[in-house]
């Protein structure tokens, strides 16, 4: 395990895409439909829980992007190399994702088997580099598999059944 802190310029660079992200999840909930014509109140009108959350997540990205600069990010401002052996875990949840949203999305499985399937690879994935030399990758997919069924379940019924969002 690497117990290393993130360079100050990491943490700049994170604040930023923090606070990008944020600031879309803003302009998004700004842009919802506020469903007037079905007398909602402010308080029940779409938008507001995501616009609260990008507030706050801005916030933090701020307060990021503020530490960064104090422990000298401005100082290291140059653009490190980028070398995939030491970035392959972002690359592969990148392409996780996509697969997820490309892929299983909209193929005809239902929704809580999608998040199932979807999870119970990311876990593996994940787990493979430290379960390979201690010889338990069989236990990984299994408790992979365990997971992830639990976790679509549970996804499809918070939004189902408690939130009654239609989910794909």
């Amino acid at each position: 395990m690497d117990d290393r802190k993130p360079s100050p310029f990491a943490d700049l660079i994170s604040g930023g895409v923090w606070l990008a992200l944020a600031i879309g999840i803003m302009i998004g909930s700004v842009m919802m439909d506020r469903l007037t014509h079905l007398q909602a109140s402010v308080y029940t009108a779409p938008g507001l829980v995501p616009g609260m959350l990008g507030i706050a997540i801005a916030i933090m990205g701020i307060l990021l992007i503020a530490r960064s600069i104090r422990e000298g990010a401005l100082a290291q401002l140059h653009v490190p190399a980028f070398r995939i052996p030491d970035h392959w875990r972002i690359l592969t949840a990148v392409a996780l994702c996509l697969c997820f949203a490309l892929g299983l999305l909209g193929s005809g499985l239902p929704f809580w088997l999608a998040a199932a399937i979807f999870i119970a690879i990311f876990v593996f994935v994940f787990q493979f580099e430290d379960r390979k030399p201690e010889g338990t990758l069989l236990r990984g997919a299994v408790f992979a598999a365990a997971f992830g069924l639990i976790c679509g379940a549970a996804i499809y019924y918070v939004f189902q059944e408690l939130f009654l969002v239609r989910l794909p």
